[in-house]
């Protein structure tokens, strides 16, 4: 959630016009996250976000903003995608996809804490499963075959004992990858940064741009990664606890996935290792960026690796 994409107000009023939103008052772009430009939009009759997809297809842009609806209409914590005059979820702007879409109140959390632990994990469960009878098979834009692309495009630009921890953890995923496990339309980045709270309680969860049909117990990973990690990449045991029980109570994991945690552990930090190391050799040019550490994912992976967690 950088910019990218430049609009003027010309180009804004005209857009609008294809929608029943009012008039534009502002447009400020937000400078958090790092693959799409978002802005704040403010009409005469509400606020909104406005997403411009810089490296998403249309056809896969339609797919998220449809999974996204799916939820909200559930009743899930997630913003509802607002439609032009046409019935489209999403308009070409620039010859780049758009969409406008609800903004829910609330404010990301810098720490968590056991609070947010046990919010999050039953988040989780419950998006698992609403999301369970999303008919469309969304494919993996981080896949193994990213992973291994990506470990070719920075071998030249990383440490070998950084390439070695790369393959060693590539070959985890590929084990991970050969197991019957229970599968889904997950996540796959629902971080601190993508969550919203009031006070104590979640508003919401944004960001489905990496939704994807995978493994429960994979997305379960990811938000384990970021949530109840401390600074030198281990987990913090007592929020793990809180996070994994709340989760539990509301969709069991089986015998299979808990065999199996080690790698789903390893394969989530592995993606995020990657992203962050691509973003730092190879950053991509906007008006706002925000570039992540990949250090911390390193110390993560590593962690993962070595150490064996139970579920």
């Amino acid at each position: 959630m950088s910019v990218y994409t430049k609009i003027t107000e010309e180009e804004l009023s005209r857009h609008l016009l294809r929608y029943s939103l009012g008039k534009a008052v502002s447009l400020t772009g937000i400078s958090d996250g790092i693959e799409n430009t978002n802005y704040l939009l403010k009409t005469d009759q509400n606020e909104y976000i406005f997403t411009i997809f810089e490296n998403i297809k249309k056809d896969d842009v339609g797919q998220y903003l449809d999974f996204m609806n799916h939820l909200s209409g559930k009743g899930l914590l997630c913003p509802n995608v607002l439609k032009s005059n046409n019935g489209e979820l999403f308009v070409i702007i620039n010859n780049k996809p758009s969409a406008i879409i609800q903004k829910l109140d609330g404010k990301s959390q810098v720490d968590t804490d056991l609070n947010s632990c046990e919010s999050i994990g039953n988040l989780l469960a419950e998006f698992h499963i609403f999301g369970s009878d999303f008919k469309k098979e969304i494919k993996s834009s981080r896949d193994i075959k990213w992973c291994i692309k990506s470990h070719e495009k920075l071998i030249n630009v990383i440490e070998e004992k950084q390439s070695k921890l790369i393959l060693e953890a590539i070959d985890i995923q590929k084990e991970l990858l050969t197991q019957n496990l229970p599968i889904g339309t997950i996540h796959a980045d629902l971080f601190r940064d993508n969550v919203l709270f009031k006070g104590n309680s979640i508003s919401g969860m944004i960001d489905f741009y990496y939704s994807c049909r995978g493994f429960l117990v994979y997305d379960l990973a990811v938000v384990i990664n970021d949530w109840c990690t401390s600074k030198n990449g281990m987990i913090v045991t007592e929020k793990y606890n809180r996070l994994t029980s709340s989760y539990i109570k509301r969709r069991d994991i089986v015998e299979s996935e808990k065999k199996y945690w080690r790698h789903a552990l390893v394969s989530a930090a592995l993606r995020f290792y990657l992203s962050r190391l691509l973003d730092l050799h190879f950053p991509k040019i906007g008006e706002m960026t925000h570039i992540k550490d990949p250090l911390i994912f390193e110390n993560i992976l590593k962690d993962r690796i070595n150490t064996s967690y139970q579920i």
